[in-house]
């Protein structure tokens, strides 16, 4: 798995899921432990995690949450391919 540099572009619900996985893992958090401090369920911590789509966004931004993760909105162009996953 390849380590995430931050901030990185988030362009696509995976890349979302990879910063979530990656910082949950880094945390010494399982999925469970992070299921049960944000009200949801494993399964649904698997999917964001895989990038499935959801419309759960705040379900989602709870998980950030807990995960100590800011998500940034800007017109400001970011630096080409700074934290890109490919």
């Amino acid at each position: 798995m390849r380590k995430i540099d931050y901030p990185y572009r988030v362009r696509l619900p995976g890349y979302l899921g990879k910063a979530i996985r990656d910082t949950r893992k880094r945390k010494g958090m399982t999925q469970k432990v992070l299921a049960d401090l944000t009200g949801t369920s494993v399964k649904f911590i698997s999917d964001v995690e895989r990038g499935k789509n959801t419309s759960q966004t705040d379900k989602v931004f709870d998980l950030l949450r807990a995960l100590g993760l800011i998500v940034y909105v800007t017109q400001a162009p970011l630096p080409e391919n700074k934290g890109d996953i490919r």
